[in-house]
């Protein structure tokens, strides 16, 4: 019988992190932020066999968090994967018509040796807000954009 791995690790450092949209791995990211998995939570009255009353509480629905991913514009590539779909979700209007652009994203942790930790897969996800930075003619600074993503649900692979 196998014995687990009682090996303590190192601490994830924040710099260390994927993220893939459609299964494509978006480079000159700056930050992923928002990422949270969290159930409501019911509260749900009882009286005992005594006739007092008492709350318990007990796991509602799954809450579905809002990521923010900001990155560095690129020239070419990947930047026209993610103009194609926020494209095709705003001229398609909401509502149920979002449905069809909705798409799989997903944010990876990785340790110091670059290897997969943990990775959260956004299922449904759709880009709900999209912001440039700063342009001026008199800077040489880099391009950045700022997206939101919403997604139906969050799952831990």
């Amino acid at each position: 019988m196998a014995q687990p791995d009682n090996k303590v690790g190192g601490p994830l450092t924040s710099n260390n992190f994927i993220f893939e949209l459609q299964g494509v791995q978006l480079e000159q990211l700056k930050s992923v932020s928002g990422l949270e998995v969290s159930l409501e939570v019911v509260e749900n009255p009882q009286v005992g066999s005594d006739g007092k009353w008492s709350m318990n509480k007990v796991a509602g629905n799954p809450k579905a968090p809002s990521i923010r991913v900001t990155r560095t514009m690129e020239e070419k590539g990947k930047n026209k994967l993610v103009s194609d779909w926020i494209q095709k979700a705003y001229s398609r209007g909401g509502g149920s018509a979002i449905t069809a652009e909705k798409s799989q994203a997903s944010i990876t942790y990785r340790n110091a040796e670059g290897n997969k930790e943990i990775k959260f897969n956004l299922i449904g996800a759709w880009v709900s807000s999209w912001s440039a930075g700063e342009v001026s003619a008199e800077s040489s600074g880099v391009t950045v954009e700022t997206f939101t993503i919403e997604c139906d649900r969050v799952e831990i692979a």
